[in-house]
């Protein structure tokens, strides 16, 4: 098991399902987490369960989507704790429905969360991780980044977008001679945190458990993976969308409820 010894890690949205899941098995593995939440009352239960297995971690509070308050977050945290060497930006939020039907400020806080508020956290801790002698940024995207997401239009475009931003990033760090800054992102499948509650999956894509989920991150970071892509049906998604012809992979999405998972979406909307 890869241990994270010396790493300070700052994980967004980490009071509760993966983010939490993987605040305490980085702690378990020796590093030290900086637990981010809305509510500061979730962020202080995560550390406390961590500091109570014996784990070291640190409670803020950070919303991603009041991107003033992000320099200030980092600005806090370095005189309080110093620079950190790992940046999870797991913070996100999905709204599901008819496009029309869903008011036009969802889909902009969708945006907001998921690839603003990304974007502005990795902006103002990337100097930490340039300087860090090893260092990883992992941005969680979804296995929707690869394809169209009917009745889910804006959470799809707006990871699509994070896909984008990530690989971006991870060949500016080879151009730049960074390769000391590794960029791992994350595209799963529906997960059973709440978050996607009432979507039926696709076919031969379980709904995902948040610990097989979380661990699939660790271990992919450990391996300095550019992707970690789960379930293993969800890889050969952007292949066939891309041999396909156009209507034929319509009427594959169709037929294995990849167009039609999101229209029975009862969940809730942040993780």
């Amino acid at each position: 098991m890869t241990r994270f010894d010396n790493h300070r890690v700052v994980i967004t949205g980490a009071g509760a399902g993966i983010g939490r899941l993987m605040a305490e098995k980085l702690a378990a593995r020796g590093a030290e987490v900086i637990v981010t939440a809305r509510r500061i009352a979730a962020a202080r239960e995560v550390v406390e369960c961590i500091r109570n297995a014996g784990g070291n971690a640190h409670a803020y509070t950070l919303d991603v989507s009041k991107i003033a308050t992000i320099a200030r977050f980092r600005d806090k945290l370095h005189e309080e704790r110093g620079p950190i060497s790992m940046l999870i930006n797991n913070a996100g939020v999905v709204f599901g429905g008819e496009f029309e039907q869903v008011d036009l400020q969802r889909h902009l806080d969708t945006f907001k969360v998921n690839s603003e508020g990304l974007m502005a956290c990795t902006h103002a801790f990337m100097d930490d991780l340039i300087a860090a002698p090893r260092a990883h940024l992992v941005n969680i995207a979804s296995a929707s980044a690869f394809i169209g997401l009917p009745y889910g239009s804006t959470y799809a475009a707006s990871k699509w977008a994070v896909v984008g931003f990530s690989e971006s990033l991870r060949l500016e760090m080879l151009e730049r001679g960074l390769k000391q800054v590794k960029v791992t992102t994350v595209c799963p499948s529906y997960i059973a945190t709440g978050m996607f509650k009432g979507v039926k999956t696709p076919l031969f894509s379980p709904m995902l458990t948040p610990n097989r989920v979380a661990d699939s991150i660790l271990n992919g970071v450990a391996k300095g993976e550019a992707f970690v892509i789960e379930p293993p049906m969800a890889r050969s998604v952007e292949l066939l969308k891309g041999v396909l012809p156009r209507k034929l992979w319509d009427q594959v999405a169709r037929r294995t409820g990849v167009s039609t998972s999101m229209y029975s979406w009862k969940g809730k909307d942040k993780g």
